[in-house]
């Protein structure tokens, strides 16, 4: 079975005062830069002048509020002076029980367009259903389209939704269910699984869950759509 690769995930770590403390080399080679040429430099450095005063901001707010997760938009400045415009997906880390700084995963929003348009989750009139949440993501997990149903459920925005992982919104018991059912259905395997559901305001709620192939125009599995029925 053949799948194409997905949205290529950007990571960067950084201490309460925005410095890098880690990245992969994705984050690096994206922006220009060599691994070495990242690590201790200021993020300040990595965004356009106008973006600066936000993420200070943001910087000080999480010293004395840090979000369990926050998803936003956000640009980013490559060497040459592009813009990278990219959604972030960020957690506190954790040194014991200490708070130490910020992990943050980023995902460029021309990749996830490119799945959009893959997908044309619009064009088909059975994507919305009151009865059925249904939310559509890559090969590794990333949501690119949801039904209303599902943000109406889970008590998100849809700008809060696309371009995060699928883990962000399962309870954490089930977690290690849904990662073996996609580990499963990138072999091959299309089993259904029993999963507990996260909403925005911690409540949880299990769901029956089913899948179907999303291809591109060469006939390539580039991700799934997966219905969830209440139960």
């Amino acid at each position: 079975m053949l799948m194409r690769a997905a949205i290529p995930i950007m990571y960067r770590a950084t201490d309460l005062n925005g410095f890098i403390v880690d990245c992969n080399e994705y984050y690096a080679v994206r922006l220009g830069y060599n691994l070495g040429d990242v690590i201790g430099v200021s993020i300040l450095s990595h965004s356009p002048a106008a973006s600066r005063d936000n993420i200070l901001s943001m910087l000080e707010a999480w010293k004395t509020k840090p979000e369990s997760h926050t998803v936003q938009p956000l640009k980013l400045l490559t060497k040459r002076g592009e813009v990278v415009k990219v959604i972030r997906t960020s957690h506190p880390r954790m040194k014991g029980d200490k708070l130490v700084g910020i992990d943050s995963e980023l995902r460029d929003t021309i990749a996830i367009k490119k799945i959009q348009e893959i997908y044309d989750v619009g064009a088909r009139s059975d994507y919305e259903d009151p009865d059925t949440l249904r939310r559509s993501v890559d090969y590794m997990g990333t949501i690119v389209a949801c039904s209303q149903s599902y943000l109406d459920e889970l008590g998100y925005t849809r700008d809060e939704v696309i371009g995060i992982s699928l883990y962000e919104h399962t309870a954490p018991r089930s977690q290690g269910n849904l990662r073996a059912n996609m580990e499963n259905w990138r072999a091959g395997y299309r089993d259904t699984a029993k999963i507990w559901m996260r909403r925005k305001d911690g409540s949880e709620f299990p769901v029956i869950l089913t899948s179907k192939d999303e291809k591109d125009k060469k006939g390539l599995i580039v991700g799934r759509t997966v219905a969830l029925k209440k139960v």
